[in-house]
């Protein structure tokens, strides 16, 4: 085995809250924890070996049902270590290629000042699983023809800069063999079930946002919502009618809801606090359309 384990450190889960979104997080179980390594740093997160990335593959055995688009990227990193330097991370959706990352899909920069590692920073996604970082993607990122793509982090480089990921508990996640990986600092890619790497069984707290399509083409279900980030109003078009748009916090909360029959929707955020929300519409035909943005 290439990297050895050192120590272990369990994180205290979140408290369960009822949730509304489509968030992919059903093969994380078992106990939160964070896993530290010889000579300094952590398993999902910046060590000595000079790891780059950690990422999780979705498909059609972990929540992946059809086509449609990812519109988020929950992560729940616990650790960081901010240099004050304007260091900062990528959170990364990348298609798959034969069991690897391939082409990148879309990602979003996160300033390490913006991370809250306090426990009053985690939030609860479906599930009651933890994140305190909401990456919202400019533009929904279509999921592949094929069903699979890889979700998670490109870790800060600059000097004194550190995230680190919550993992659940070694042998929690079987497919850690083929699902959980990461790129050397020699940019080659390695699973974290590999016994010539970790050798551990575990899957990362990284949980995509999408927004499934099921029987529909893109153009009949896609909205526009904008702009994103919105002030004191957010617009809304789509081509079929709307019938409701609701207004819901990461953590499963309806902020607001307001009945309509109409194709253009301008919604009041004028006493929304400022935060990452999901723009719930229901269109006439019963289609439910979920895109994130963020009030400012």
């Amino acid at each position: 085995m290439k990297k050895i384990l050192l120590s272990i450190g369990v994180v205290l889960s979140a408290a369960a809250a009822n949730a509304q979104v489509d968030t992919l997080q059903e093969f994380f179980t078992g106990t939160p924890t964070i896993y530290s390594v010889t000579g300094g740093g952590y398993v999902a997160g910046n060590n000595t070996y000079g790891d780059l990335t950690k990422m999780q593959l979705f498909d059609g055995t972990h929540g992946v049902n059809g086509g449609g688009s990812i519109t988020s990227l929950l992560l729940w990193a616990p650790i960081k270590t901010d240099a004050g330097t304007g260091g900062s991370f990528r959170a990364v959706i990348w298609a798959n290629n034969a069991g690897a990352p391939g082409a990148e899909l879309g990602s979003v920069t996160i300033p390490l000042s913006q991370v809250d590692t306090s426990a009053a920073g985690t939030m609860v996604a479906e599930a009651a699983v933890g994140y305190n970082v909401a990456a919202n993607f400019a533009s929904a990122i279509a999921i592949p023809a094929n069903g699979e793509f890889w979700a998670g982090i490109e870790l800060p480089t600059t000097a004194g800069d550190t995230i680190a990921l919550v993992t659940n508990t070694a042998n929690d996640f079987a497919d850690a063999l083929t699902h959980t990986g990461e790129f050397w600092s020699d940019n080659t890619f390695h699973t974290f079930g590999d016994a010539q790497n970790w050798g551990l069984l575990v899957a990362i707290a990284a949980y995509p946002v999408v927004n499934f399509q099921v029987g529909l083409t893109e153009n009949e279900i896609v909205a526009s919502v904008y702009p994103n980030p919105a002030s004191d109003v957010l617009n809304i078009k789509l081509k079929a009618n709307a019938t409701s748009v609701s207004i819901i916090s990461m953590e499963g909360k309806v902020v607001s809801t307001q009945n309509v029959t109409s194709n253009t929707v301008a919604v009041d955020l004028s006493t929304v606090l400022a935060g990452a929300y999901i723009c719930e519409i229901v269109a006439e035909n019963g289609v439910v359309i979920r895109n994130t943005f963020v009030k400012k």
